[in-house]
């Protein structure tokens, strides 16, 4: 009797974990991030590397130029099993440049230069957890989206260019998770391999022209703080 008890205990047990394990797992997950960055004296060419047509510009002034980046990316997905999460992300980011008594190569009086962007982004991500057992846990994020940038250049306020690109960018990120409780996790991202491919023009002007780029993106704007939430 002894021996039949126990048997049904260790079945009943068995069930139950697979149970709960199934009950964790194949849950919706709606979520979002965020990154800001605020740089002082920094260089123009910051994040998605599309020209322009208005120079290098440079100053002498050593607290004179600013460089601000907000994004952020919300996201919905289902969890397949412990290790895979499958979803649709969005992106938005604004980055925001402006150089007071700027010179540029063409000579010429200073001049306040303001640069401005808007990228709107929607892709679909896989998650593999590593370690899911885990409250800390590691993951890789492989990922494939598009994206539209419009951007117009200042001189004095006054509007001297507008530019307009989209682009295919795939590749695959890093994070780590953190298991607030059963429904919350705290989430980290941060970039990795990326590869980028696109065209942008200048508009009213000739220009149109293709980018691409491969490597590491590994930089304060690549680093996304969130949370999620299992529903």
């Amino acid at each position: 009797m002894k021996s039949i008890t126990f048997t049904l205990l260790l079945t009943l047990l068995f069930f139950g974990t697979q149970a709960q394990e199934e009950t964790i797992a194949n849950q919706f997950v709606l979520g979002g991030s965020i990154n800001f960055v605020s740089q002082k004296n920094s260089v123009p060419l910051v994040g998605l590397p599309v020209g322009g047509n208005f120079g290098v510009i440079f100053s002498d002034n050593l607290n004179d130029t600013k460089n601000t980046v907000f994004s952020f990316s919300p996201y919905f997905g289902k969890e397949i099993n412990a290790n895979w999460l499958f979803g649709l992300q969005l992106d938005y980011r604004l980055n925001n440049y402006t150089a007071e008594d700027a010179f540029n190569f063409s000579g010429g009086d200073p001049i306040d230069f303001n640069r401005k962007s808007n990228n709107f982004g929607f892709g679909l991500f896989g998650r593999y957890t590593l370690n899911p057992a885990q409250r800390f846990q590691f993951y890789l994020q492989p990922f494939a989206g598009y994206n539209l940038l419009s951007e117009d250049a200042k001189n004095n306020d006054i509007l001297v260019q507008e530019q307009t690109a989209n682009h295919f960018e795939a590749g695959v990120g890093l994070g780590i998770l953190y298991n607030i409780n059963s429904k919350f996790r705290a989430t980290l991202r941060t970039g990795g391999l990326n590869y980028i491919n696109g065209k942008w023009k200048v508009k009213d002007t000739p220009i149109d022209k293709g980018f691409s780029s491969f490597g590491l993106n590994l930089n304060l704007t690549s680093v996304f703080i969130g949370v999620e939430m299992k529903l």
